[in-house]
């Protein structure tokens, strides 16, 4: 109910109402159930616009011919207004769009008397284009910034892996479903010696650009450390050091497993190093699964970080598998995949390095609800003989 101060004469309460809709945002018209415009202000006028001989008119009929001239769909426009002035509804709102590019706000409310009379409707309008462009460009913008993130994580991927004479390699990436950002999830496999290969999984605390950019320290000082150093300890000691020297006030870290793989006949070598990473999972031939490496101290946050090596034969059958932390975190509701679930599932893995590694990811999909962080998994498998 409108309500005025009483003490304000009919002739002035009514140039305060006028006054009131002539200086709002909204495009404001009154049509009566005669079919006649009763009222209108001149921002509707301006806003369409609205003939001059129409507007005098008063003829809403003629008003709606008027504006389906500028109109992309005008049928549907003028289809809406006779089923909403034909049927007993409440108000609407949906949003029109101009040939000129512009896009009008429209709410259509009935008015109706005290005792349930319905006495017409008021339409009114408002000009939303900057609003639309606005967040058009921000849709836009935003999914630019994923390509481009989704490009530079890719660019700290190995484009390919390397044929592995004597084993199968085979790795999977998988996006996290929420991750608009660049995350320090990488891997990489590289040759060391005549027959002697590396292979590494890490994951820089955080995102965006500082993750990016010491998820490339990481790779590379791995790769470099590898040439002049055969312990897998000391090639994660010198990426702490790297860290600790180019970023001492920086509160990231990496967690990095580094795997190194010497190849013969029959039994093959490996020796491993854990820099605050999970345990690798070695699945034998016969189907028993078991943690390899001893847990170690993240890198890049202490100057002398506890790193240890351990080693173990890898025979005919047998395969490894080294992941980061987005496969036992992946989550469905509160429960987690755990590293319990992963071994079950990495226990019945008797195919091919490829296969175990699809199996995997598929078992992180089909559980996960909510698969937030970015997921790497990378096999290695010593072909049966």
């Amino acid at each position: 109910m409108l309500s005025t101060d009483p003490a304000v004469p009919p002739g002035r309460e009514t140039a305060i109402l006028r006054a009131a809709v002539e200086s709002g945002l909204d495009g404001v018209v009154v049509v009566g159930d005669d079919g006649r415009m009763l009222a209108m202000n001149q921002q509707f006028v301006d806003m369409w616009p609205i003939p001059a001989d129409v507007v005098a008119s008063r003829d809403d009929e003629a008003a709606l011919r008027s504006a389906m001239t500028r109109l992309v769909d005008p049928q549907a426009f003028l289809d809406r207004v006779h089923e909403l002035y034909a049927g007993d509804g409440g108000a609407a709102r949906d949003e029109l769009l101009l040939r000129d590019g512009r896009v009008l706000d429209r709410w259509g409310t009935p008015l109706v008397d005290d005792d349930g009379t319905r006495l017409g409707w008021a339409w009114y309008f408002r000009d939303v284009t900057r609003e639309r462009v606005a967040a058009q460009e921000a849709i836009e913008a935003g999914e630019r910034f994923r390509r481009l993130a989704r490009t530079l994580q890719d660019s700290l991927l190995p484009p390919h892996l390397p044929d592995v004479p004597g084993a199968e390699i085979a790795a999977r990436y998988l996006p996290g479903s929420e991750v608009v950002d660049v995350v320090g999830d990488f891997y990489d496999v590289f040759q060391t010696g005549e027959h002697e290969w590396a292979l590494t999984v890490g994951d820089v605390c955080g995102k965006g650009v500082e993750a990016a950019t010491v998820t490339a320290l990481a790779r590379y000082t791995i790769r470099a450390g590898a040439v002049t150093r055969r312990s897998p300890s000391a090639v994660l000691r010198l990426l702490n050091e790297a860290m600790r020297r180019q970023h001492p006030d920086s509160e990231r870290f990496v967690t990095a497993a580094y795997l190194g793989l010497e190849l013969g006949s029959g039994a093959c070598r490996l020796r491993i190093a854990l820099g605050g990473h999970p345990p690798a999972l070695c699945r034998r031939a016969d189907g028993r699964v078991e943690p390899l490496g001893t847990p170690g101290t993240v890198l890049g946050a202490f100057d002398d970080p506890s790193l240890t090596d351990d080693g173990t034969l890898l025979h005919p059958g047998d395969r490894v598998l080294l992941y980061t932390d987005g496969v036992t975190e992946a989550r469905r509701g509160a429960e987690q995949f755990g590293e319990e679930r992963l071994v079950d599932v990495l226990a019945g893995c008797d195919g091919t390095a490829a296969e175990t590694a699809r199996t995997v990811e598929e078992a992180v999909l089909a559980f996960s609800t909510r698969q937030s962080d970015d997921t790497a998994v990378l096999v290695v498998r010593v072909p049966p003989a």
